[in-house]
């Protein structure tokens, strides 16, 4: 499993999404995807790996504003930061903001 995070460049909190847009903004357009039940905010399923992303508002150890999103499954971690990487364009798009991501763990 992939663990990475994405952020806001600027250190700002991320406006608030409608859970409705989820769909829209967190699956990258570039991969085939479905949403499932899963762990997380919002989960979904992209080739054999299992995507879910949580945001944090705050907490003593995470990092406020902050998407942490799981990649299980995927065929290498290239593959996951790729589906990380295009989340975080989307975000980015969709709320005009720049979007930075970092992998923690693979």
């Amino acid at each position: 499993m992939t663990e990475s995070t994405i952020s806001n460049a600027s250190g700002d909190d991320w406006p608030v999404l409608p859970r409705g847009d989820y769909p829209v903004v967190l699956q990258p357009r570039s991969f085939g995807c479905h949403v499932i039940q899963g762990d997380g905010d919002y989960s979904f399923r992209t080739a054999n790996a299992t995507v879910s992303a949580s945001w944090e508002l705050a907490a003593s150890w995470e990092l406020a504003g902050t998407w942490y999103v799981y990649v299980d499954g995927a065929s290498t971690p290239d593959v996951a930061d790729a589906v990380v990487a295009e989340m975080a364009q989307q975000l980015g798009e969709a709320t005009g903001k720049t979007a930075t991501c970092y992998r923690i763990t693979d």
